[in-house]
């Protein structure tokens, strides 16, 4: 049933018990108005009758009294006590006539209560009885008028005590009748006023137990909604926040329970691109993964970022000294620790070629221009990893007693290159190409002849010298560019230099100046310092033996600097 349904049944039903509640008061009321219309209709025109009757008697009887008063000489009042006593009889004949109609029509009723209409036909048995009586009332006035008319006064006299014996009679029967009536009138009277408190509660109490069952259904349908939205809501937030969120239940038929069934579709196609996304992140970086997949962000584009390249130096004679499976070991845990430190700065792993490892930083992954330090720091940082990972060489390759030096040649360029999906309609890889790809991987491969461990290009180590220690090495060109570029090694994070290390740093550049002025004695006693200083100086002892070579072949006059490399 939909929302609208159950809110026009709810309605229905609300107006149902307010139906209700109206229909009982009505009853009431009509019970109410019935009983007045007795009282007016019967009760009442009743007591006056009975009042009326008692008045006429007592008329009648004082009528033919004063004219047994009156003058005996005058005719005048005579005639007129024979008119006004013919008159009251008519009236107390018509009184009871009128009583006998109202008592039939009153018992016949049958909306009237059976109790008052037994008393209604037992008043009218006492009405049959004062009929009775009545007439021998009036014939014994009129024994004394007819007497009068004839004279006899005294026998006229002598009659009329016999109304003695008709107000004994009638006295305690109206009195009676007019008890019984008021009594009546009173018992309705209280009947009407029970029924209007009656009426008055029950007003309230409908209106009170409508209002409870109404809020009551109420509260319970919109508990049910409520409940079901809450839950989406609660699902919701934790999709949002990155929690795994359990299916809604579904309890409703209604637009609720079609927005959980949606919900939980949804939450069925969100778990299959969270499977989609772990099985892929172990072939793609996880991050490339939600990029494309959440903004279909696969256009190829150019962009400025850093590349890096990293090898293992003399990998071909350390495999020949293992197994193919301590080989495979040693790749596995060697990739593995780099490709942690990389991921947790903010670095994109293209591929891994043999033992070599390419990456990359790019906005959005790495913020601003922070994409050239970050690549230093995880340069700095798998240095230290693969540290901690020779102390294990032993046991990852089985070698106990003279296990392989492991290390590492790196190489880092900064500049713009294009990045994206690229690749056949069957197969797609997120790369990055360009010049700036190339001098990286050139880079890592010239760490051979200098005797480094990382080199970086002058654009990185422009934007990555606040949070670096890196000094000068050459201005060069490598094979396939004509452009020369000034290329740095890449000692420590910023403030993490040793005095002695500063020290090199200090006579390698003023070596390095003598060196550019073609002043090779003061140049070759700069780079010897520094042999004093590190024995093992990689760039000292190249500079020493160049300085030996242009010495005996020196340079043409306008000689700028720059030396030429021709092998990859």
């Amino acid at each position: 049933m939909t929302i609208r349904k159950k809110i026009f049944l709810l309605a229905g039903i609300l107006l149902a018990i307010f139906g209700v509640v109206v229909g009982a008061v009505a009853v009431v009321q009509k019970l109410n108005g019935d009983q007045l219309a007795h009282i007016s209709d019967y009760e009442l025109p009743l007591s006056r009758l009975v009042a009326e009757f008692d008045v006429y008697t007592d008329r009648y009887e004082l009528i033919v009294l004063r004219a047994l008063g009156v003058d005996r000489d005058d005719p005048t009042h005579h005639q007129a006590a024979i008119a006004a006593a013919a008159a009251t009889r008519g009236d107390l004949r018509a009184l009871v006539e009128k009583g006998r109609v109202l008592l039939q029509k009153a018992t016949r009723d049958p909306e009237y209560d059976t109790e008052d209409r037994v008393e209604l036909a037992r008043f009218a048995g006492t009405l049959r009885y004062l009929s009775q009586g009545l007439e021998e009332f009036l014939a014994v006035g009129d024994a004394v008028l007819a007497k009068l008319a004839d004279g006899r006064r005294d026998e006229a006299s002598a009659i009329s005590v016999g109304f003695d014996r008709y107000a004994q009679a009638f006295g305690p029967d109206l009195s009676r009748i007019r008890q019984d009536v008021s009594d009546l009138i009173d018992r309705s009277t209280r009947k009407v006023l029970e029924r209007q408190r009656l009426n008055t509660f029950l007003s309230f109490g409908l209106f009170f137990a409508a209002c409870g069952i109404g809020l009551a259904i109420s509260a319970v349908g919109s508990t049910r909604v409520v409940a079901g939205l809450r839950q989406l809501v609660t699902s919701a937030r934790a999709i949002e926040s990155g929690e795994n969120s359990l299916p809604v239940l579904v309890r409703t038929r209604d637009e609720v329970g079609e927005l959980a069934h949606s919900f939980n579709r949804m939450i069925e196609e969100l778990r299959a691109r969270d499977r989609i996304k772990d099985t892929f992140g172990k072939f793609v970086d996880p991050r490339i993964v939600n990029r494309l997949i959440g903004s279909g962000a696969d256009q190829p584009e150019r962009r400025s970022l850093t590349i890096f390249f990293s090898d293992i130096k003399q990998f071909a004679g350390i495999s020949e000294q293992l197994t193919a499976g301590a080989v495979v070991h040693l790749l596995n845990n060697y990739f593995g620790a780099v490709a942690e430190v990389i991921h947790s700065h903010y670095g994109i792993i293209d591929k891994y070629i043999g033992d070599a490892v390419m990456a990359f930083w790019v906005p959005p992954f790495s913020k601003g221009e922070d994409h050239a330090s970050d690549a230093c720091m995880a340069a700095l940082a798998q240095q230290d990893a693969i540290a901690e990972l020779r102390t294990r060489l032993p046991e990852i390759t089985g070698m106990r007693r003279s296990p392989p030096d492991l290390v590492i040649r790196m190489g880092i360029a900064t500049g713009e290159a294009v990045v994206g999906t690229i690749g056949s309609d069957a197969a797609r890889s997120y790369t990055v190409i360009g010049d700036s790809v190339n001098l990286a991987s050139r880079l890592e491969s010239i760490n051979k002849v200098y005797g480094t461990l990382i080199i970086i290009s002058e654009e990185t180590y422009r934007l990555a010298r606040e949070a670096i220690e890196a000094r000068e090495l050459d201005l060069i060109t490598v094979v396939g560019k004509t452009e020369p570029v000034r290329i740095y090694e890449l000692l420590a994070r910023a403030g993490g230099l040793a005095p002695r290390q500063s020290e090199l740093c200090e006579l390698f550049a003023a070596g390095l100046a003598a060196y550019r002025r073609k002043d090779w004695a003061a140049a070759l006693t700069q780079f010897e310092a520094c042999l004093q200083i590190v024995a093992d100086d990689g760039p000292a002892r190249l500079f020493i033996e160049r300085i030996a070579l242009l010495r005996e072949a020196p340079p043409d006059p306008d000689w700028d600097g720059i030396w030429h490399h021709s092998e990859k």
